[in-house]
C-alpha cells in the first residue's frame, strides 16, 4: 500500500491507498487507525482504488480540533478526495467512521455514489437516547475523569490510568492464553497499542461528538444508495437488531447481518465485507 499526506484545513491527513478503479474511500472506527482496513483493502484487489485517511486525530493524520463536529470531518474528508483529485467516490465508514459516512452522503450527495454504513448493533441504534446509553457502557472510563486541582495531579491520575487500559491492551488476556502464540498475533496488538496511544488526546472529544450526532436525522437526507451492514454478537442481543431501524430512514438502502462479527470486523471478516461491496458497487 502506498502512504501519503494531503493538506486540509485542519492540518494534514494521512493516508493509505491501493489499487486503481472506481474510488472507495475508507473511514476508521475508534480507537483505531486506518491500518485496520489493510486487509480489507487487500481484499477489494486491484479494481478499486482504495483509499484509508486517519481521521484527525487518530494514526498519524493532524490532532483533531476542541470545535470539531462529524459534519466538519465530513467536509474534511471532502477535501481529502479534493486532494486526490476524485470527484466522487463510494465511502465505507465503520463505526465513528459511518457516522462520518452518512455526513459526507447527507451534506455532500453530489461527491458520493454509494455508501456502507457499517457497525456493531450498539453503534446502529437510531435513538439517539438509546445509541448513546449503549455507547457509555462501553466507553465509560474516559469519561470518568478526576477533578482538576492546582497542582495538576489529577493529570498525573488520568495519565496512571491511562497507562492501565495500555498496559491490559498490551497483555490481551485470550491472547495469552491461547495454545499457540505467533508473531503476527503480537504484532496485531502492537499496532493496537501504538494506536491507543496516538488517539489519546482525541478520544473524549471524537466520543462527545459521537453523543453530539443526529444520526436518525442526517439518515433522512442520505440519498445515495446504501448498505447497511450490522455486525452482531451475542453481549448485544440485549439491543435488538438495528439494521432494519436504519434502512427505514432512507430511501435507497438495503441490509446485511454478520454474526460473531465485532470490532475488528474489518480484518477478521473482510472477505466478507469485501464480497458484499464489490456486489453491491457493480449494481
Amino acid at each position: 500500500m502506498k502512504r501519503a499526506y494531503l493538506s486540509t484545513g485542519i492540518g494534514q491527513i494521512h493516508l493509505y491507498e491501493h489499487g486503481e478503479g472506481e474510488a472507495v474511500l475508507m473511514l476508521h472506527e475508534t480507537p483505531r487507525s486506518a491500518q485496520s482496513f489493510a486487509p480489507l483493502m487487500q481484499a477489494l484487489g486491484s479494481r478499486y482504488r482504495s483509499i484509508a485517511p486517519d481521521n484527525p486525530g487518530f494514526g498519524m493524520s493532524d490532532p483533531l480540533p476542541d470545535d470539531a463536529s462529524m459534519e466538519s470531518l465530513a467536509r474534511v474528508m471532502v477535501e481529502v478526495l479534493d486532494g486526490l483529485q476524485i470527484k466522487r467516490a463510494h465511502v465505507i465508514g465503520f463505526h465513528t467512521g459511518n457516522k462520518i459516512a452518512a455526513a459526507m452522503a447527507a451534506h455532500y450527495p453530489d461527491r458520493v455514489a454509494k455508501t456502507v454504513l457499517i457497525g456493531m448493533t450498539h453503534s446502529l441504534v437510531v435513538s439517539r437516547r438509546a445509541r448513546n446509553a449503549a455507547i457509555m457502557e462501553i466507553v465509560r472510563r474516559h469519561f470518568g475523569g478526576f477533578e482538576p486541582t492546582a497542582d495538576g495531579s489529577h493529570l498525573l491520575r488520568t495519565w496512571g490510568a491511562d497507562f492501565g487500559a495500555l498496559a491490559a491492551l498490551w497483555w490481551k488476556p485470550s491472547m495469552l492464553g491461547a495454545g499457540q502464540i505467533d508473531d503476527q498475533a503480537l504484532a496485531g496488538q502492537e499496532q493496537r497499542a501504538i494506536e491507543s496511544i496516538q488517539c489519546r488526546r482525541a478520544i473524549r472529544k471524537i466520543y462527545a461528538m459521537n453523543f453530539d450526532f443526529d444520526l436518525a436525522a442526517t439518515l433522512r437526507r442520505v440519498r445515495a444508495p446504501t448498505l447497511v451492514i450490522e455486525c452482531c454478537v451475542p453481549e448485544e442481543l440485549h439491543l435488538g437488531r438495528q439494521g432494519e431501524k436504519m434502512v427505514a430512514l432512507m430511501r435507497s438502502a438495503e441490509l446485511l447481518s454478520i454474526d460473531h462479527a465485532g470490532f475488528d470486523a474489518t480484518e477478521a471478516h473482510a472477505a466478507t465485507i469485501a464480497r458484499a461491496c464489490r456486489r453491491f458497487f457493480s449494481r
